[in-house]
């Protein structure tokens, strides 16, 4: 489900991955699966996820400082 840890991924950095305007279908297809049942009660929730990334990129750049 990688496809679902973009949106995450880009609140945590800041960035949209896939905009609407710049990938029209990939856009639709994206909003298409996540709004099917079974993914869509399968999914972990969005705000756990958003916290364990940005945990995870604050232990990457403690570990980034550390070493030169």
């Amino acid at each position: 489900m990688v496809i679902h840890m973009l949106a995450p991924m880009g609140e945590v950095v800041g960035v949209k991955f896939i905009e609407a305007n710049s990938f029209p279908r990939l856009h639709a297809w994206v909003q298409n699966f996540s709004e099917q049942p079974v993914i869509k009660h399968n999914l972990p929730d969005y705000d756990r996820v958003v916290e364990f990334l940005k945990i995870r990129r604050q232990s990457y750049a403690t570990l980034s400082h550390r070493h030169p």
